[in-house]
């Protein structure tokens, strides 16, 4: 009201008075905004002086509306020109897309090459976050050339979006271009987060050539170097590159804690429109871990950010991901609701796109429609053409693999998972190992004596302590089996065990089909007490359930490579942690 009312002369005064009375508080930033309203034409030492209160720390909204201004009070076009893209950079940062596009387009056209190239490597970000991978491209290559001689380390960061839009549209066989083009810019001595970021694109062009035994070292190394990032080097693409990284060389644990690493320091500085990346990797890593719950959490969290920022494409992302996770609990409802909301979003060939076809691919196989999961399924990449959503593909392999089965024509997966086996076969993951024996399982001839191996050897490779969801899927696919090949007694031990995994997982949909399969098998079955099973470790569950089907202590030892002694040692354990005494009552314990 004051500053409606008050003459000119008598604002300019009031802000000089308040500039004055800052002046050695420390406020910088607040006695430079003050200076620079009482300041009328080109005033280079003030904009200088406003351009070196904006620090690292700084909000990042407050800190475009400084250098908006400071640029405003340069005398020379080319700093006027800088501080306004940097200015641009903050607003995109702090989440506002639209502010941020408005100030680059007083740009546009820039004779200045470093600056030209910075505007369009943020021109490039905000089209792959904000509208068309694909567009989003060939921006930031440009961005590159036009950085690679005056600002290299920018250029490096240009190619690594540069990289991830190539992923995003589905067009894989163009990120050979990026790595040679990355490759170019290395140097010797380069900082770690630099070393990182080049470890990481030539990694993934291996990876995507197949090339594990190249691209694994490399991918490993940037995991390493993520972790290991002194404080003043840390930034958030830094630890969502190494937290991609650890996905593709299934470090599912450590890609985890990467990327919550990136949320923590990227909520911390400010820096907003580098969450729903994070959020999506860590996301990705939960679902490997079995941890569907907090994947959700992740991804609705990730959704929120992402619509608040103006993000639509990485929004349609979080959306193709809580419709997978839907689909993976059997939730139609919520999963179909998820895919609607997507609409025209999932572009044909994105990563959005391809997740929603992984979600009703995963509804039908619930629903055993097998040839149209296989159909939706297959479709996600063209073998050999390095078109399609390659990596969505190679996550989905597992359920491509049972519809194809189950659908009676095994052929059809048999290219998707020799390209996951050579990708598991690389990896130190137990889990994809897992699921890797699980696959031949379904495709050995049925009741075959390789089809229980492959299922035992599945089972062998389980870990006990996490991924219980998949665990439970083997024991039911197992259990299906043994009792079509008439083997019941076997079958409902296997069954049992799915059974109570996908109970206390609050997965009624695969509890039913095991309460079916169970049945068939011949045994009622009843309700097990979560109270019980919530009192034991993850081990000491997996012993428990194994006695309480049947086993006797030397072949639980045997199942699970452990000593007979040990055994009996955690037997106890679990006996006083549940107050029983007896085999009998451990039964009842679990239901």
């Amino acid at each position: 009201m004051v500053e409606a009312i008050a003459s000119p002369a008598a604002r300019r005064d009031a802000h000089l008075l308040l500039a004055a009375t800052l002046d050695g508080t420390g406020a910088r930033l607040r006695r430079a905004l003050h200076l620079a309203a009482a300041t009328d034409g080109p005033a280079p030492a003030l904009a200088a002086e406003l351009e070196e209160a904006v620090g690292d720390d700084a909000d990042r909204s407050a800190a475009a509306t400084v250098l908006t201004r400071a640029a405003e009070l340069s005398d020379d076009p080319g700093l006027a020109a800088r501080r306004q893209v940097a200015a641009a950079r903050y607003a995109w940062q702090a989440g506002e897309p639209d502010r941020a596009q408005a100030l680059l387009h007083r740009v546009a056209g820039l004779p200045d090459t470093a600056v030209g190239g910075l505007a369009d490597m943020l021109r490039g970000e905000m089209r792959l976050r904000c509208g068309s991978a694909s567009a989003a491209l060939p921006t930031l290559l440009a961005a590159a050339t036009a950085l690679a001689e005056v600002d290299r380390e920018s250029a490096l960061v240009a190619l690594v979006r540069a990289g991830e839009a190539v992923c995003f549209s589905g067009d894989q066989y163009r990120y050979a271009e990026v790595a040679r083009r990355m490759a170019a810019l290395r140097r010797a001595g380069d900082p770690p987060w630099v070393d990182l970021l080049t470890s990481l694109v030539a990694g993934v062009a291996a990876t995507l050539r197949g090339e594990h035994a190249d691209g694994g070292p490399l991918l490993r190394r940037a995991v390493v170097l993520g972790g290991r990032l002194p404080d003043a080097a840390l930034t958030p693409t830094a630890l969502t590159g190494a937290a991609v990284a650890g996905l593709l060389v299934a470090v599912d644990a450590a890609a985890y804690r990467l990327a919550d690493r990136a949320i923590d320091l990227a909520t911390d500085r400010g820096e907003v429109s580098l969450l729903p990346r994070a959020l999506e990797l860590r996301a990705m890593s939960e679902y490997w871990l079995g941890r569907h719950d907090a994947a959700t959490r992740s991804c609705r969290e990730g959704l929120r950010v992402a619509r608040a920022a103006g993000q639509h494409t990485s929004a349609g992302v979080h959306l193709g991901l809580l419709a997978v996770l839907a689909a993976v609990r059997a939730d139609r409802e919520a999963s179909l609701a998820y895919v609607a909301e997507l609409g025209d979003a999932a572009v044909p060939g994105s990563r959005s796109h391809a997740l929603a076809q992984w979600a009703l691919a995963l509804l039908d196989l619930v629903d055993a429609r097998y040839a149209d999961a296989a159909d939706r399924l297959a479709a996600l990449a063209r073998s050999g053409t390095g078109r399609g959503q390659v990596l969505v593909q190679v996550m989905a392999t597992p359920h491509l693999v049972e519809a194809a089965a189950y659908d009676g024509r095994p052929a059809r997966a048999r290219t998707a998972l020799a390209v996951f086996d050579h990708w598991a076969g690389s990896t130190a993951s137990p889990l994809r190992r897992a699921l890797s024996a699980r696959c031949h399982a379904l495709l050995a001839p049925r009741g075959s004596a390789e089809a229980e191996q492959q299922f035992r050897r599945a089972l062998s490779l389980h870990p006990s302590d996490a991924a219980t969801f998949e665990r439970a899927r083997t024991e039911l696919l197992f259990g299906r089996e043994l009792r079509r090949a008439r083997r019941p007694r076997e079958a409902r031990g296997h069954l049992h065990r799915a059974w109570q995994d996908f109970t206390l997982l609050g997965a009624q949909s695969w509890a039913r089909q095991a309460t079916v399969e169970l049945r068939a098998a011949g045994e009622s079955v009843g309700a097990p007490d979560p109270h019980a099973v919530r009192l034991l470790t993850g081990q000491q569950l997996r012993i428990a359930r194994l006695v309480a089907s049947g086993a006797t202590n030397r072949e639980v030892a045997t199942q699970m490579f452990l000593s007979t002694r040990t055994v009996d040692h955690h037997l106890r354990n679990i006996y006083h942690r549940l107050g029983i005494r007896s085999r009998t009552e451990l039964v009842r314990a679990l239901g």
